[in-house]
């Protein structure tokens, strides 16, 4: 019985690379969309504090990177859901497509950027390091998708809207009491 099931889930996720590549082969001119129809999926590392978690008191995630998901989820005209993750299987689940993008603090480092695609940096935890104690060189955070994936761009077009209305800075100041939003250039 174990070894069918995994024959159905190797089936279905070939069955999902293949149909992910033939959809890169239209015009161009489609926009990009999430794999289920309707939801954007986001993984997410909800161990961080003040920026994606569970409180003890809630089911529900809470935090900055929770809202600017929201957010963009609202833009897209989508519903949102949360796939929690580890820190270390974040990026590497976007291979296996478990979700559509990372939202969670992640840096734009060189490595990440050769990888994934990935938007411009909205936000940039410098001043609140240790605060969500995350201690990296890399302050400045994007939105990840999986390498090739045009939705990264569709994400940073809300990323720049979230950012010229001042949202992502009043949402910075919910759970930092200032503002870490990088203004759009």
């Amino acid at each position: 019985m174990r070894k069918s099931a995994k024959k159905v889930i190797s089936i279905l996720c070939c069955m999902t690379v293949l149909l992910t590549g033939l959809s890169g082969c239209s015009l161009g001119k489609e926009k990009a969309r999430p794999i289920e129809s309707g939801t954007l999926k986001v993984g997410m590392n909800l161990q961080i504090d003040k920026m994606c978690y569970v409180p003890s008191q809630s089911s529900m995630p809470e935090g900055f990177e929770v809202e600017v998901a929201q957010k963009i989820a609202e833009k897209l005209e989508l519903k949102l859901e949360i796939v929690d993750t580890s820190e270390e299987n974040l990026l590497k689940s976007l291979d296996a497509e478990l979700y559509d993008c990372v939202i969670s603090a992640v840096g734009l480092a060189d490595w990440n950027k050769s990888h994934y695609s990935y938007t411009d940096a909205y936000a940039d935890i410098a001043e609140v390091k240790d605060v969500i104690g995350k201690n990296t060189e890399d302050t400045k955070i994007a939105v990840f998708t999986k390498k090739g994936n045009p939705m990264a761009k569709e994400i940073n077009k809300k990323l720049v809207e979230l950012r010229k209305d001042g949202s992502i800075g009043e949402i910075s100041k919910k759970y930092f009491e200032k503002d870490i939003s990088i203004p759009v250039q």
